[in-house]
């Protein structure tokens, strides 16, 4: 991808540097790209946003996800990457192959994962740089269905059990603060106590919240890179 990035700004701005995104591209022919509407000025730079998203089609269903990637912007230095975050993602798969599957389904014949980010700035700063909290909000219909077992295998649904619910596992929040060494943001916990781990089984990879899950050859699959979540 040859385009690059450059913000409207006096003459000494450092958004008049140009950045390249050849890096966010994906050679994937259903992905895309398009800019992050916020904008984040700070004294001493600016942070802006390019969300990249990868989309697919399949029989009985689909997935997307886009990713969220932040560049900052500092005077006498060239632009670099400092986040990468999840933004959104939703995958639907068919769970109705017949007439006595729709009834044992109650009529709800695709199984649906639904995941949300966002990032917003917390009024504090580390090495110059503004601390940024980040909230997930993932959702799985009809009632807690995984990606990890055949939806048929259970018992059949009601109508009561009809109905979305939050996965708390893959809803969470997290602070995040530049670290100069890295030259990138890092994850730091809310409280002393607060472990960042490993979702057991890589369990927010069903959301399709990595560009890994939205093909269709790993669509009932979790994906092999490693999830996070925030557990206190």
């Amino acid at each position: 991808m040859n385009l690059s990035l450059k913000l409207p700004g006096a003459q000494r701005d450092p958004g008049q540097t140009h950045y390249q995104l050849a890096d966010l591209s994906s050679t994937d022919e259903d992905s895309s790209f398009q800019l992050w509407p916020k904008l984040i000025r700070f004294e001493g730079g600016i942070l802006a946003g390019v969300e990249t998203q990868v989309r697919t089609m399949y029989s009985g269903g689909g997935a997307s996800s886009s990713t969220l990637h932040l560049i900052a912007f500092l005077p006498g230095q060239a632009p670099f990457k400092v986040l990468s975050v999840p933004q959104s993602a939703s995958v639907m798969i068919r769970a109705c192959f017949s007439e006595h599957d729709m009834k044992q389904r109650a009529g709800a014949c695709h199984d649906e994962y639904s995941f949300n980010g966002s990032l917003a700035l917390t009024g504090a700063s580390v090495a110059a740089m503004p601390v940024l909290r980040y909230r997930s909000k993932a959702t799985t219909f009809p009632g807690p269905v995984s990606r990890s077992k055949d939806s048929l295998a259970g018992r059949p649904l009601h109508k009561r059990d009809i109905i979305t619910v939050t996965d708390p596992q893959c809803s969470y929040q997290r602070l995040y603060h530049f670290e100069p060494t890295a030259r990138a943001y890092v994850a730091i916990s809310l409280s002393p106590t607060a472990l960042i781990t490993p979702c057991p089984d890589n369990h927010c990879a069903k959301h399709g919240v990595h560009p890994d899950c939205v093909t269709a050859k790993k669509m009932r699959q979790s994906s092999p890179r490693m999830n996070w979540a925030l557990l206190a």
